[in-house]
């Protein structure tokens, strides 16, 4: 779990090459309330409609719609969790991305700005003294907290095979 970006990042670019920032912050921006796989797929189809001239929303909720407007104007994105996890995608990892499953990791069912910020405090104080980069900690947090659910952690891996298994045939 700790490379969690790093390989998300290369596979990123495998498939995306110049537009690898554009469409992590599209991933950022459709992230909320997405698990990893369907959120990587529900990115790929906006990104591949709006190369078409299009933006095909469907599948994306109130939430996702203005980020995705701010991914293609080169905006920053709004939001603690998606500028955050945009900043990890894009190789950034200082930064934290705090999202329901580190909330729960801490004890925490709703996350409040200062619950956030204490999160995010709490990881990069613990990644140095463990000398790694916070989003590296966050990364193996992420997994501890879905694994204490009963749930295996997805990487965007697992659905870039797949897009790879088509282009193949």
């Amino acid at each position: 779990m700790k490379t969690w970006y790093k390989d998300a990042r290369r596979e990123i670019e495998f498939h995306f090459g110049q537009d690898a920032d554009l469409f992590c912050d599209l991933l950022a921006a459709t992230s909320p309330r997405k698990q990893v796989r369907a959120n990587w797929r529900l990115a790929k189809q906006i990104y591949e409609s709006h190369k078409n001239g299009q933006i095909d929303w469907r599948g994306c909720m109130p939430c996702h719609k203005a980020n995705v407007l701010r991914a293609f104007a080169g905006k920053p994105l709004s939001g603690q969790k998606v500028r955050a996890f945009a900043a990890n995608l894009r190789g950034n990892l200082e930064e934290v991305t705090v999202d329901v499953w580190i909330g729960r990791y801490f004890g925490i069912d709703k996350i409040t700005t200062k619950w956030y910020n204490a999160i995010v405090a709490k990881i990069k104080c613990m990644a140095r003294s463990q000398n790694m980069k916070p989003a590296e900690l966050q990364a193996i947090l992420w997994g501890q907290a879905l694994r204490i659910a009963g749930r295996e952690p997805k990487s965007f891996l697992g659905a870039a095979f797949a897009d790879r298994q088509l282009t193949l045939f």
